[in-house]
């Protein structure tokens, strides 16, 4: 790191606590600022933020890792989120923005009633504000201490601290407003670092053909063919849990009913539509834009260091082999960029549920809006120092991804019934958490069952103890569920029994009829992702075709958007 490299460095930094201070005043004027950014967030904005908080500074290290260890197509771990992150926008961001509510938890006392409710609100704010996201914060330390204990002639620890610290103040005095303005800038800065360190380390073999001869030299034909493979070869060692990726873990444990910092996005946009288009240009970048500059370096990454003993190094060997000076510089300020994208994100929305759906809700109900606002900032502080204690704790990026996905292990599935079938109630909920939890814990931990074989037990003993608690448990009051339906008007045949009570509201689309719809966002997505790689990888004619679908299943798409009664 030169002078040179340092200055854009501050120059970056500078920038952000700019950004940070410009929006100080009016974020910190009440609680739907601070948390909501004051529901007036356009579409393309809320978008790009939601992409740049997803990319972390863990998220290159661990995805050219994943190329170099179980080769490119282990990143269905990921793409195939591209399926639930689609049905999110399809059936759920026009519920989520009519919600009205400030965090994706408050819609359980909307949706549920009694005792039951009030319980799980509570939980679930402890457990997605504390647990879920501390987690979260622990990884991407850890992996800004990777980049930062390779590339920078500091001690990592201060450096650490002090990127942390420069975060947590900067999101304490912006809100959501400041962070989605600076996430915005964010994303783009980390782009380019990421394209030019593929570009440049590719172009050190003399292009894709000298890349892919020099894997053959390093790897062997053979492990050279399964790393640059899209689908791995049946009978393989990877075979089985990419299958599992593909077709069983995208719906059963994730969040495909939506939750998180997504919904909190969501839930600023200025309307419904841009809501909608805003979670869709978000699917778009997160998978069609952003996979290929990471692969590319872990094929890189597989070639010049075949024998690393932390795959998820050779990203950072790359940067420090192949950046000159001010580039090296830029690049250390995308993973900046990478990095408090995420941090502020969720330090800013941990925060709002400790504030909206603890304090303000069972501690002190008639405070002031500065009053909340300062709370806001204590817990903000709070949810630092313990994301700091969990870093101490972690080894590996991926396995903070796995332990994530466990314990959400079928609880999906009853996210999804929520919105369609009025019987669902809070037991249900609470019974496939603590199944899920409790599972995780026997079968991944003491059984030592590995990730993703694990899923096969979680999610089924989930499943069938949730909808058993459902059944034995009294359903939620009727008032409840008629005052719901009136604020949200799901659609679907489950909820023929209120729509009945409620002759008044007009009857939402139809859920299938967002089905062809959907079902060509997937093509064109999955078209754009696996065209670009064709185009890269060969067969170039292949690329093409995947493209040309993508093109016009996308056209389809925005044809479905146009006639869509937004007004509604």
């Amino acid at each position: 790191m030169t002078t040179l490299d340092w200055g854009i460095v501050a120059a970056y930094l500078l920038l952000s606590l700019g950004i940070g201070l410009y929006h100080m005043r009016q974020a910190t004027s009440g609680l739907s600022e601070y948390f909501v950014s004051g529901r007036k967030a356009s579409w393309w904005l809320l978008g790009t933020s939601m992409a740049a908080t997803s990319f972390a500074a863990d998220t290159p290290l661990a995805i050219s890792g994943f190329v170099i260890k179980s080769g490119i197509a282990w990143n269905w771990y990921w793409w195939a989120s591209a399926m639930s992150g689609l049905l999110v926008v399809f059936f759920f961001t026009r519920y989520w923005r009519r919600s009205g509510v400030t965090t994706d938890v408050e819609i359980i006392e909307m949706r549920y009633s009694g005792k039951p409710a009030s319980f799980l609100r509570g939980y679930l704010s402890i457990h997605a504000g504390v647990l879920t996201n501390c987690i979260t914060i622990g990884w991407v330390n850890l992996a800004m201490v990777k980049v930062l204990s390779h590339t920078v002639g500091i001690n990592e620890k201060h450096a650490l601290m002090f990127c942390f610290i420069f975060s947590l103040v900067y999101t304490m005095m912006s809100g959501l407003r400041g962070v989605m303005a600076t996430d915005f800038i964010q994303f783009f800065i980390s782009m380019f670092g990421a394209i030019y360190l593929a570009v440049v380390a590719v172009s050190s073999f003399g292009g894709m053909g000298g890349l892919k001869d020099a894997l053959v030299a390093a790897q062997g034909a053979e492990r050279a063919a399964e790393i640059t493979s899209f689908v791995p070869k049946s009978g393989s060692d990877v075979f089985l849990p990419i299958l599992t990726f593909i077709f069983f873990q995208w719906w059963a444990a994730s969040n495909v009913g939506g939750g998180g910092y997504l919904v909190q996005r969501m839930l600023s946009a200025k309307d419904e539509k841009h809501a909608f288009l805003g979670t869709l240009w978000y699917n778009i970048a997160q998978y069609c834009l952003r996979t290929w500059p990471w692969v590319l370096a872990g094929l890189c990454a597989a070639a010049l260091y075949p024998n690393l003993q932390d795959p998820e190094i050779g990203y950072i060997q790359l940067m420090k082999d192949f950046l000159p000076k001010g580039i090296l510089g830029l690049a250390i300020a995308s993973f900046f960029a990478a990095y408090m994208s995420t941090i502020d994100t969720h330090l800013n929305w941990g925060a709002s549920y400790l504030v909206n759906d603890v304090y303000k809700r069972f501690i002190k109900p008639e405070a002031t809006e500065k009053h909340y606002i300062m709370i806001s900032m204590v817990f903000t502080v709070l949810l630092a120092v313990l994301g700091m204690l969990v870093t101490t704790l972690m080894q590996s990026i991926r396995e903070g991804w796995y332990i994530i996905t466990a314990i959400s292990g079928g609880v999906s599935v009853i996210y999804i019934l929520r919105w369609y079938w009025w019987r669902i109630n809070a037991w249900s909920e609470i019974s496939a958490m603590a199944s899920a939890l409790v599972c995780t814990l026997i079968f991944r931990f003491w059984l030592n069952i590995p990730y993703p074989h694990v899923l096969y037990y979680i999610v089924p003993i989930t499943v069938a103890v949730a909808l058993v608690v459902t059944m034995l448990t009294p359903p939620v009051d009727e008032k409840t569920l008629e005052s719901f339906y009136r604020r949200i008007r799901p659609g679907g045949q489950l909820w023929n029994r209120i729509a009945h009570r409620c002759p008044d509201v007009p009857r939402d689309d139809k859920p299938l009829k967002m089905l062809p719809a959907y079902l060509l966002s997937v093509i064109s997505v999955y078209g754009a992702l696996f065209g670009v790689g064709k185009l890269l990888l060969g067969p170039w004619w292949q690329g093409a075709l995947l493209l040309a679908i993508s093109a016009a299943s996308g056209f389809a798409v925005w044809r479905f958007i146009g006639r869509v009664n937004w007004t509604r």
